[in-house]
């Protein structure tokens, strides 16, 4: 366990040392921000239309009881938020390991003590705490509607904790697609178009209809899975199915890199 941590320790503090992560932070933020306030002012301008509608009060207090704070504007936000990970995490993941392979520093983890489980591990633990920290960033969003308003608490944490499953699922995909090259573009591409697939095979799923094809598609689509969450729903079929890909993964990077031994 102390190689894995010692890698995962490396390769976040390489991830940071750089310029692109930041880049990639104050990015992310702003476009995040953009989408969380523009929400917000909308949600603010439906309120006021319903106000100036002169209704009833029974009836007015029954439809301001349909405005959710958690169902109006943090959980459309972090619908979009899911569509940024897509293109953020994959460039994260790139120089997982296509980077050493393009450096030939590769050669010296795998001749080194280490197996192939604690370098993957570590490469992995170490890109999921910058995924922790994007996540880390997006909770301010919602922390200062709590300062203002009254989100529920409970719901939020559970879009949060979504966020960060979903983003662990895109990182280990985005790992094993690193592990398979030596370009970093092409690996950044690759796991981009991957994820949107992972992401999109729900529309498929609706095209297909009815039947045991279809419902597999729509298991098998991370977006059915990430969507409860938003609802401060978390059920161990979700937990079951983001461990399963993460693992599946997982293993396929352990794979390549083991198959990178003996060539």
């Amino acid at each position: 366990m102390s190689h894995v941590l010692a890698i995962a320790g490396r390769e976040l503090r390489s991830l940071l040392s750089t310029p692109v992560a930041y880049v990639l932070f104050a990015v992310y933020m702003v476009f995040a921000g953009y989408i969380f306030f523009l929400s917000l002012e909308f949600f603010l301008v439906q309120i006021q239309q319903v106000q100036m509608a002169r209704l009833p009060p029974e009836q007015l207090v029954e439809i301001m009881s349909q405005f959710n704070l958690n169902d109006r504007v943090i959980g459309p936000s972090m619908g979009t938020f899911s569509f940024v990970f897509v293109l953020l995490v994959p460039l994260l993941t790139m120089r997982a390991f296509a980077e050493e392979r393009a450096n030939g520093t590769i050669e010296l983890l795998l001749t080194s003590p280490l197996t192939a489980w604690e370098i993957v591990l570590g490469k992995y633990l170490g890109v999921l705490g910058l995924v922790g920290i994007l996540v880390g960033l997006t909770a301010l969003y919602p922390m200062l509607l709590m300062a203002y308003g009254d989100p529920e608490l409970l719901q939020t944490a559970g879009g949060l904790l979504g966020l960060f499953l979903y983003g662990a699922a895109l990182a280990a995909l985005g790992c094993f697609v690193s592990s398979l090259t030596r370009s970093q573009t092409l690996a950044a591409t690759v796991s981009v178009v991957a994820g949107l697939m992972l992401l999109l095979i729900d529309v498929v799923a609706e095209l297909a209809g009815t039947g045991p094809g279809a419902e597999l598609l729509r298991y098998l689509g991370i977006r059915a899975h990430f969507e409860q969450s938003l609802q401060g729903v978390i059920t161990t079929p979700d937990l079951t199915y983001f461990a399963v890909v993460i693992i599946f993964f997982l293993t396929l990077t352990r794979t390549s890199v083991e198959s990178l031994r003996w060539r």
